[in-house]
C-alpha cells in the first residue's frame, strides 16, 4: 500500500513539475528609441504601468527600430522587449524566436520638400536630391520602398543617407530638395516642418496603390486643421501611408509579463491618436511577425481568473499552490478513496493463506501422511501469527473463525500424537 502511494506522489511531482512555471522576473529589459523621441515616450508609460504591478521595467535607449530588433536578434543581449517598425524583415524571414505582442501606433512616412510647388506624386522627385534616412534606420527602409516603387531608386534621382532634425536641417537649408521622414505628428521635427512656410508637405495620391505594393504600410489621412486647429495647421487634409510601431517580444518571455506589457499598451494606446480614434490599436492584425500564443490568448479573453480579482503576486502564487495542489489531489484522490478496500484485501489475503495452509495439514492428518510433531509445530506457529496479528473490524469475524478451526485441528493433532506414543510401532 506503502509504494501504491508513494507512486502516485511520484506522478503527480513529475505531471506538476511538466506543467511548472517559473514566477515572473522581477524585472524585463526593453529597447526604446532615441532620448527624446516617440518609442522612449511611449516605454516610459509602460514602465509606470508595469511599475504598479511590482515589476520593474529597464528601458535601454537605441538608435530606432533596426537598433532594437538588432538587439532582440542577438543572442548574447539581455533585451527581452522592444518596439520595432513594420517592414523591417520579411515575413518569416529573420523572425525566428521573436514573436509580436500586438500593433501599438500608426508611424506615417512624410516627404517634404523646398519650393514653391508642392508635390503631388513620389514621381515628381524625378532628378531630386532626397534625404532617406540614416543608414539602416526605419526611415530609410520605408523610403527605399517608395522610390522602388515608383522607379526613383537610380540616377538621375540622387538619395542622401541622412535623416532626423540633420535631414531637416539639411532640407531648410537647401543642401537636399526633398526629405523622408518617419514619425507621429506631434514629433518636434515634423511639428517643426509642417509650420515652415518654405517647406510643403506631400499629400500620396497613390497611397492605396503604395500600400498594395508595401503591405506593411496602411493608408492613414490627416484631416485638415487637425494639428493646430487656431492656425488651420494643416490646411488641407493630408494623405499619408504609414508602417506600424510592433510590440516585439522574445518567444521565451513570461506569459505574466505578456499581458501586463498588453495592458500596458492598451491603457497607453487604445484612446486614440491624430491618425485613428479609439480602440484601433492594439491589435493582433497579420503582420511579419507571428503573434505570441499568450497574447492571442489575452486578447481574446482579458487576464486570468485570478488576475481579475486578486492582485498580481497574490494571483500568481495561488495559481502555483493551485499548481501542485490538483495533480496531487487528482491523482493522490482515488488511491486514497480506495486505499481501504486494498488494505482488507490484502489482510483476507493472508488469513486465506493460512487457512490453505490449514487445510493441507488437516487433510495430511486425516490421511495419515506426513510427520505429525512438524505439522503441530506449524500450526502452533500459525497461531501465533494470528494471534499478534492485528486486522480490521470487517475481518474480525474471519480471523475469529480461523482461530477456532486452528484450534480444533491442534487439539485433535496433540490427541493423534498422545495415541501414537502409548502405542508405538513395534
Amino acid at each position: 500500500m506503502l509504494l501504491l502511494v508513494l507512486a502516485g506522489i511520484a506522478l503527480a511531482a513529475g505531471i506538476t513539475f511538466w506543467l511548472w512555471q517559473p514566477a515572473p522576473p522581477k524585472k524585463v529589459v526593453m529597447s526604446t528609441g532615441a532620448p527624446d523621441g516617440a518609442y522612449q515616450l511611449y516605454a516610459s508609460r509602460y514602465r509606470d504601468a508595469l511599475a504598479r504591478q511590482g515589476v520593474t521595467l529597464e528601458l535601454r535607449p537605441s538608435s530606432g527600430a533596426a537598433e532594437n530588433l538588432q538587439r532582440l536578434r542577438d543572442p548574447n543581449s539581455d533585451v527581452q522587449l522592444a518596439i520595432v517598425q513594420s517592414g523591417l524583415t520579411r515575413h518569416g524571414e529573420g523572425t525566428d524566436g521573436l514573436v509580436s505582442l500586438g500593433h501599438l501606433f500608426y508611424e506615417p512616412l512624410w516627404l517634404f520638400s523646398r519650393g514653391a510647388h508642392t508635390i503631388s506624386s513620389v514621381t515628381d522627385l524625378t532628378g531630386k536630391r532626397i534625404a532617406i534616412g540614416a543608414a539602416g534606420s526605419g526611415t530609410q527602409v520605408v523610403a527605399n520602398a517608395a522610390l522602388h516603387v515608383f522607379g526613383l531608386d537610380q540616377p538621375p534621382t540622387h538619395a542622401f543617407e541622412i535623416g532626423g532634425s540633420a535631414a531637416a536641417q539639411a532640407l531648410v537649408e537647401g543642401a537636399v530638395d526633398a526629405a523622408f521622414f518617419v514619425g507621429a505628428p506631434e514629433s518636434p521635427t515634423i511639428d517643426r516642418l509642417l509650420r515652415d512656410p518654405t517647406i510643403k508637405v506631400a499629400s500620396f495620391h497613390r497611397a492605396e496603390a503604395f500600400a498594395r505594393r508595401a503591405p506593411f504600410l496602411s493608408k492613414v489621412d490627416l484631416p485638415a486643421g487637425v494639428i493646430d486647429p487656431p492656425n488651420d495647421l494643416p490646411d488641407h487634409d493630408i494623405v499619408l501611408v504609414a508602417p506600424t510601431a510592433i510590440l516585439l517580444a522574445r518567444d521565451d518571455l513570461h506569459p505574466v509579463i505578456v499581458d501586463l506589457m498588453i495592458e500596458a499598451a492598451r491603457e497607453v494606446h487604445s484612446q486614440g491618436t491624430l491618425l485613428n480614434g479609439p480602440g484601433v490599436f492594439p491589435n493582433t492584425l497579420p503582420g511579419e511577425y507571428e503573434t505570441s500564443e499568450d497574447a492571442e490568448r489575452f486578447y481574446r479573453n482579458g487576464p486570468g481568473f485570478l488576475r481579475r480579482y486578486l492582485p498580481l503576486w497574490t494571483a500568481v502564487w495561488v495559481q502555483r499552490l493551485l499548481l501542485i495542489g490538483l495533480p496531487l489531489l487528482a491523482i493522490l484522490g482515488p488511491l486514497l478513496r480506495f486505499a481501504p478496500g486494498v488494505w482488507l484485501w490484502r489482510m483476507r489475503r493472508r488469513i486465506y493463506r493460512w487457512n490453505n495452509e490449514l487445510k493441507f495439514v488437516e487433510l495430511d492428518m486425516l490421511e495419515g501422511r506426513g510427520n505429525p510433531v512438524e505439522h503441530l509445530q506449524l500450526l502452533k506457529d500459525i497461531d501465533l501469527n494470528l494471534l499478534n496479528q492485528r486486522v480490521p473490524d470487517a475481518v474480525n469475524p474471519e480471523l475469529y473463525m480461523l482461530r477456532q478451526h486452528l484450534r480444533a485441528v491442534l487439539a485433535q493433532l496433540e490427541k493423534q500424537i498422545e495415541t501414537d506414543d502409548r502405542n508405538p510401532a513395534v
